[in-house]
């Protein structure tokens, strides 16, 4: 009779363990990239995100987010799963949530994704990322040519790498004056005291390119011009 009671509980224990539900599988998900880049006037790059674990063949909607805003404020894609549950979103034209064209060290935005296969299909939270612009922008104080002023560059092309400022007379070739700018963050942003003027800061038009390495590269560059003038009074 013990034996008999004990399988007995067994089996009861296994019956009780199978009518316990299995929770659904979430689908998680993350930015391909640590910060995307706006180009003003000409759009922004995709912003990508690599899905798992979501319900095999069902409809999705990804959605960035502005903090403090609506859901999908800063852009949203929908699409399906694939068989074993994965997908790759791309959100196309994200811009900076506060509108600038200015440099920029990355502004947040957070992406969720709704599983339409799920039970639950609200939005769940799967990370954040950063977008900037790609700009370049030179102060014009002081307004001696020949004190150092600041400038400011940011842009994915130059993250992690270093920075470096060429001024050049009109749009030639023959390099004046190089100057540093530091290296270039997650997002590709650096900032510096340089001087920008060529050498005497003699009259004329100039340009100041600036682009990642030692040499400099126009094709890509970003590029700043110039005048320097003189007053007789």
């Amino acid at each position: 009779m013990p034996r008999r009671i004990a399988a007995l509980a067994a089996a009861s224990g296994v019956a009780a363990l199978l009518a316990i539900p299995t929770a659904a599988s979430a689908a998680t998900g993350h930015a391909t990239k640590a910060c995307y880049t706006h180009v003003p006037t000409k759009g922004s790059e995709p912003l990508t995100v690599a899905l798992s674990g979501g319900t095999p063949g069902a409809d999705y909607i990804v959605a960035a987010t502005v903090p403090g805003r609506g859901t999908g404020s800063a852009g949203s894609t929908d699409g399906q799963f694939d068989a074993a549950g994965n997908a790759l979103a791309t959100i196309t034209d994200v811009f900076p949530p506060n509108g600038t064209i200015e440099p920029t060290r990355g502004q947040k935005v957070a992406l969720s994704v709704a599983d339409y296969g799920s039970p639950d299909t609200s939005d769940m939270p799967i990370g954040t990322t950063l977008i900037t612009t790609l700009a370049l922008d030179v102060s014009s104080k002081p307004s001696s040519p020949s004190a150092r002023r600041r400038v400011t560059v940011s842009g994915t092309p130059f993250a992690h790498k270093k920075v470096y400022g060429f001024i050049v007379k009109g749009k030639g070739k023959r390099v004046l004056r190089r100057i540093s700018l530091g290296t270039g963050d997650v997002c590709g942003y650096t900032s510096a005291k340089q001087v920008v003027a060529p050498p005497g800061a003699p009259t004329g038009s100039y340009r100041l390119y600036v682009n990642a390495g030692k040499k400099l590269n126009k094709k890509k560059a970003l590029a700043y011009a110039f005048t320097i003038t003189r007053h007789y009074f």
